[in-house]
């Protein structure tokens, strides 16, 4: 393994995070870097944000870009009723992808979290979510919620989640390699050029 880290803050409150899942592992498998997963949410470190006001014409654009992608990629997408404005809580779900790591499942649990958000619609605040899921997965469901719940994950997810500010990340999906940021689905390309010296043979 490398000593070269590329991290990979994501969100599961974002579409593009969910588009981009597939695309994300690939670089795991086709890279010799040491990916760290971060699941990065300000909602779900506790930090209060200044609300900000939604631009109609933005959020248009997002869902008829979003849904021409899902659309290309043969991909399921439900949007959560009255998003963004009304967003579920994204606590439980965030902590979760890092016990999830440690599990050794943290594969797994993205993407089954993300197809269940975005591909079926499923309201991760409804105790059935996880419980569905732990079962999905095959761990065990006490020790898992109870990890959860502890004040240790809630700091791990703060720590992330200041970790990410302090690099410079603002938004989702961000990678970060070297010190240097790459936005957005559409600087994947680009973030493959730089990794070209670390690919698998």
């Amino acid at each position: 393994m490398s000593n070269n880290i590329l991290e990979i803050y994501y969100s599961f409150q974002n579409p593009y995070c969910h588009l981009l899942l597939d695309e994300m592992y690939e670089i795991e498998r086709d890279y010799d870097v040491e990916v760290l997963w971060q699941p990065f949410s300000a909602k779900a470190a506790g930090v209060a944000l200044p609300p900000t006001p939604v631009n109609p014409d933005k959020l248009s654009y997002l869902f008829e870009d979003t849904k021409r992608s899902a659309e290309k990629k043969q991909m399921p997408i439900v949007y959560p009723q009255g998003w963004p404005e009304e967003e579920f809580d994204p606590g439980r779900i965030t902590r979760g992808a890092l016990i999830a790591q440690d599990m050794g499942v943290g594969m797994e649990y993205n993407i089954k979290v993300f197809n269940k958000l975005w591909g079926l619609g499923e309201d991760p605040g409804q105790d059935n979510f996880l419980n569905q899921l732990c079962d999905e997965l095959d761990v065990d469901l006490g020790e898992f919620l109870s990890k959860v719940a502890s004040s240790d994950a809630r700091e791990r997810v703060k720590g992330v989640y200041k970790r990410g500010k302090k690099a410079g990340v603002f938004d989702t999906p961000t990678f970060v390699f070297e010190g240097s940021r790459y936005f957005g689905p559409d600087k994947l390309p680009e973030l493959k050029e730089i990794l070209k010296p670390f690919a698998r043979r």
